[in-house]
């Protein structure tokens, strides 16, 4: 795979940056002149060239706000990874800098400068292009989280900020109503500044692509114990080593459920969910508030997949990120298009989905705003998966005590 991204203004083709990732040669100042030129050409010919297709690879074009082009290249990534990737590079620069900064760009270096800290999140995005499912937000199911939400949202009234989430090892464990009303992109761009941060200490101006594009919200983070924290948009006040006193002194007596919460990652669902031992993991989404549940340490069977070790054992790291591939592909390539293609009106008319192999078995299924994706081992029999995923679908969403 290897991907360069690539973003100038509109009017003159300058360079505001260039990035690549992957095993090819960083592209000389004259070829993405050449790339840009075409782009232009096409422009004032009033013919629209959105993607061009080489042997091997694919180039992407998209003009923002009249003043800045992204052009991306790619190879062995699908089409519609790449235009997420141009959409949220472009978001990621209004979340940085504000709407305004790019519809008037008077001076090219300084507004090179004010994007200090839009190079990290470019680059976090370059890191995740091949494995992040960019329309929903990552989240953790744990039995805690609704006694979570209920002292998150008198925490939220205290300091008066109705956006508040709490955090699991960067994982939405619960959030605010206010919170879920967010756009996504919004919410996938906040967590995506703390995954490209340092540190999960925060408080940082953002400009919300959706909701606030011109006018900035501070964004606080302040960690809880070593795997939680909670975070928040606020305004100006309170500051921050407020708003840090009050979340210690408010969350000091919930010290034992946030670490009780913390334990349930890498699992990412409550210990009471006893999954069938033929399940080896699963993805669980819900479409209404666009955010993704997935299992990273399901412990199964293994006798049936390369690589393993007994049907008690543990899955090595290697087993298990090749596991949650197979959950990402099954669900691009059989649910997600899928669903596009057979939806009538508001309603999915097919809710169903499988594959075979003779490695694993995958079966989706879709019942309202939940879509289930769970990989078993083949040894299972084709008909039972259904009845299994059932099964499964109404332990994971079920739970009183889980926020989902």
């Amino acid at each position: 795979m290897s991907i360069h991204l690539m973003c100038l203004t509109s009017d003159g083709g300058v360079p505001i940056y260039s990035k690549k990732r992957g095993d090819s040669e960083n592209l000389p100042f004259s070829t993405i002149a050449s790339l840009n030129g075409v782009h232009m050409f096409c422009k004032s010919q009033g013919v629209d060239l959105p993607i061009t297709y080489l042997e091997d690879s694919m180039i992407m074009w998209k003009e923002f706000e009249g003043t800045i082009v992204m052009i991306g290249i790619a190879r062995d990534i699908t089409e519609k990874t790449l235009r997420h990737l141009l959409d949220y590079s472009y978001q990621a620069m209004v979340f940085c800098v504000g709407i305004h900064s790019i519809k008037k760009i008077k001076n090219i270096d300084r507004f090179k400068r004010e994007l200090k800290n839009y190079y990290p999140l470019i680059d976090q995005l370059l890191e995740v292009v091949e494995s992040d499912l960019f329309r929903y937000v990552d989240c953790v199911l744990c039995s805690e989280s609704m006694g979570m939400l209920t002292k998150l949202n008198e925490f939220s009234v205290q300091i008066g900020s109705p956006f508040c989430a709490i955090l699991v090892r960067q994982r939405i464990a619960c959030g605010t109503e206010g919170w879920w009303d967010l756009d996504v992109i919004d919410r996938k761009l906040l967590m995506l500044l703390l995954n490209a941060s340092s540190t999960i200490q925060q408080d940082v101006p953002v400009y919300l692509p959706k909701k606030s594009p011109s006018i900035a919200y501070r964004f606080i983070s302040i960690p809880l114990t070593q795997g939680v924290s909670i975070c928040a948009l606020c305004g100006a006040e309170p500051k921050y080593d407020v708003l840090q006193g009050l979340s210690q002194q408010f969350w000091m007596s919930e010290l034992d459920m946030l670490i009780s919460a913390e334990q349930k990652y890498p699992k990412s669902c409550p210990n009471s969910v006893e999954l069938d031992s033929h399940i080896l993991g699963f993805l669980l989404l819900n479409r209404e508030h666009a955010k993704y549940v997935m299992s990273r340490g399901v412990v199964q069977a293994l006798s049936n997949t390369p690589g393993g070790k007994s049907r008690t054992g543990t899955m090595s790291s290697g087993t298990s990120a090749h596991r949650l591939d197979i959950l990402r592909s099954f669900f691009h390539q059989s649910v997600d298009v899928m669903e596009d293609m057979l939806r009538e009106g508001d309603r999915v008319i097919n809710l169903e989905q499988y594959w075979c192999s003779d490695y694993h078995k995958c079966y989706a299924l879709i019942e309202g705003s939940n879509v289930l994706c769970v990989l078993y081992t083949s040894a299972i029999p084709t008909h039972v998966m259904r009845i299994v995923t059932q099964k499964t679908l109404n332990m994971l969403i079920s739970d009183k005590d889980v926020c989902w």
